[in-house]
């Protein structure tokens, strides 16, 4: 075996190390999600993640020689999830117009905040200003979704016995990166065709089309296992082929959207983890499928 299949091994290995922990850590993250009284702690924990994601969204501006407002952006990204999810209501929602408004209120005082940092002619306010924002728009405000879609059947108004928003989450991320590592495995062994050389020189059309009946078989199969455990009894097969031939393209786009955006930057990974590069790269997907899912569940369910 030559030194560069061994490589490919290696880094094989450590993807499914890596991924095989970090899908354990999300499962036990999402059953503690429904419990009462962890759903400050999974709220945290979200805010947590899309905050890290941030700072490797500003890491890259700061590549091309750009200063986004690293902590403004950071403070408001942990501020916003917890306003979504005071918002979400339950027993949060007597707590008047304020604090109901507050996502927007948040948005707002971070516009203001963020021209107001860069208020120095000295400052490159153009360009600082925009990558700023840039990352609250490219991941928080998507990624902050998965509160809302987590608590929607608990405090959306669904009179739904059962802990369904827990199972959109399941749905959520099994579906998305199955065509993650649908798109890996197969244009890994079978990839001939190139898709985006420019943007990602290792993306091959096998492994999208892979990518693609992995997602949507894997959307029928959640479906069907939903139904046995009773949930899901409004979503049909139709509807879980449709989603799952839509989140299969839309995720693949993000992927290829963050690659644009590290080619630009001059770099491989937005971060240090073996083989699978950092928390932006591992969420580059559902930043496009989270807002995709959760505008289905207000079509769908209202």
């Amino acid at each position: 075996m030559g030194s560069d299949d061994s490589k490919k091994m290696s880094d094989l290995k450590h993807r499914i190390l890596v991924n095989g922990l970090a899908g354990l850590l999300v499962i036990l993250f999402i059953v503690i999600a429904e419990l009462p009284g962890f759903r400050w702690i999974f709220t945290g924990g979200m805010a947590a993640i899309i905050g890290v994601a941030l700072f490797e969204f500003y890491g890259l501006a700061r590549k091309k020689g750009y200063a986004p407002a690293r902590a403004l952006g950071i403070v408001f990204s942990v501020a916003y999830v917890f306003s979504i999810f005071i918002k979400t209501g339950g027993p949060y929602s007597t707590l008047g117009s304020f604090w109901q408004n507050s996502p927007e209120i948040m948005l707002a005082f971070t516009f203001v905040a963020t021209f107001a940092a860069f208020s120095s002619p000295k400052k490159e306010a153009i360009v600082n200003i925009a990558t700023t924002l840039l990352g609250i728009v490219y991941v928080v405000i998507p990624l902050g979704l998965i509160i809302r879609i987590a608590y929607f059947f608990i405090y959306g108004g669904q009179n739904d016995p059962y802990f369904e928003g827990t199972f959109w989450l399941f749905y959520l991320l099994i579906v998305t990166k199955s065509a993650d590592m649908g798109g890996y495995f197969i244009g890994r062994y079978f990839g001939r065709h190139k898709l985006a050389l420019r943007i990602s020189p290792n993306k091959t059309l096998e492994g999208a089309v892979g990518g693609l009946m992995t997602c949507t078989g894997l959307s029928l199969l959640v479906c069907l296992v939903g139904k046995l455990f009773h949930v899901f009894s409004h979503f049909s097969y139709v509807a879980a082929l449709i989603m799952g031939l839509i989140i299969g393209v839309v995720g693949q786009i993000g992927d290829l959207a963050e690659s644009l955006l590290k080619r630009d930057a001059g770099v491989k990974d937005s971060n240090s983890l073996p083989a699978v590069g950092g928390i932006l790269d591992m969420v580059d997907s559902l930043i496009f499928t989270v807002p995709i899912v959760h505008i289905f569940l207000k079509i769908y369910y209202t």
